[in-house]
C-alpha cells in the first residue's frame, strides 16, 4: 500500500491524468527530468533524492509531486532560501555527527535533529525565531536566447518551524510537508547547504509580505 504520502501521490497522479493539460505537463516534466542540465541538481535534490534511482527514473506519482512543487515555485506560492551548513551530511546512521554539523547554523536558524528517529515523519525540525528573507517568484518571466527566466523578488516571512529531512527522501514526502506543515528543510546527500521550500499560503507562514 505504501506510506500515507505515497498514497496521496498516487491520488494526485490520478487527478492529473484526468486533465489533458495536466497530463501533458507531467509528460514534459518527466522528459525534462531525464535531460541533463534542464533543472539544477540542487533544486531536484531539494525536492527528492531517491536511493539508487536518479530523477529520470522516478515513478510517475513521484514526478507528479515534483510537477506540483515546481509549478508552485514558479507561481510564487512556494518560496526558497538556502542556509549554509559548511559540510555534507554523513550516513543516516551517524545522527550524532549530523547533529553536530547542524549545531552551528547562521542566525536565526536552529536545527534539532532527532537522534532516535525510527519511522517518524521527519528527521527533525528547523526553526527561526525572527522574520527571514526568502526568494519568491513573481509569476512573470523575461526571455533570453537561452529561454525564459522567472522574475524573483525578496520576501519577508515570519518566524516559524518546518520539518527537517536529511539525505534520501521522496518527492511525495516533501509535497506532504509543504501542504501539511508549511514547508520542508532539505539537507540532501552531497550538499553543503540546507534548502528550504516554504508554502507562503500556509497558516504557519501567515503574514508573508
Amino acid at each position: 500500500m505504501g506510506t500515507t504520502h505515497e498514497q496521496a501521490a498516487h491520488a494526485l497522479l490520478d487527478r492529473l491524468l484526468r486533465d489533458e493539460g495536466s497530463a501533458e505537463a507531467l509528460t514534459r516534466i518527466r522528459r525534462r527530468l531525464g535531460t541533463p542540465g534542464f533543472y539544477t541538481p540542487q533544486f531536484v535534490n531539494a525536492v527528492g533524492q531517491v536511493f539508487r534511482r536518479d530523477s529520470a527514473r522516478w515513478p510517475p506519482h513521484q514526478a507528479a509531486c515534483f510537477l506540483m512543487i515546481h509549478h508552485r515555485v514558479l507561481t510564487g506560492k512556494v518560496a526558497e532560501v538556502t542556509v549554509e551548513v559548511g559540510q555534507e551530511p554523513g550516513p543516516d546512521a551517524d545522527r550524532t555527527g549530523n547533529a553536530a554539523a547542524l549545531a552551528d547554523l547562521p542566525e536565526p536558524f536552529e536545527a534539532s535533529l532527532d537522534l532516535e528517529q525510527y519511522g517518524a515523519d521527519e528527521d527533525g525540525l528547523l526553526l527561526w525565531e525572527r522574520p527571514i528573507t526568502v526568494t519568491r517568484c513573481t509569476g512573470t518571466f523575461f526571455y533570453t536566447d537561452c529561454g525564459s527566466v522567472p522574475v524573483t523578488r525578496p520576501n519577508r516571512l515570519p518566524d516559524a518551524q518546518v520539518p527537517l529531512e536529511v539525505g534520501y527522501t521522496l518527492p511525495s514526502r516533501a509535497w506532504s510537508h509543504l501542504l501539511l506543515d508549511g514547508g520542508v528543510a532539505r539537507w540532501p546527500y552531497g550538499s553543503r547547504h540546507l534548502h528550504l521550500l516554504l508554502n507562503t499560503a500556509h497558516p504557519a507562514l501567515r503574514g508573508a509580505d
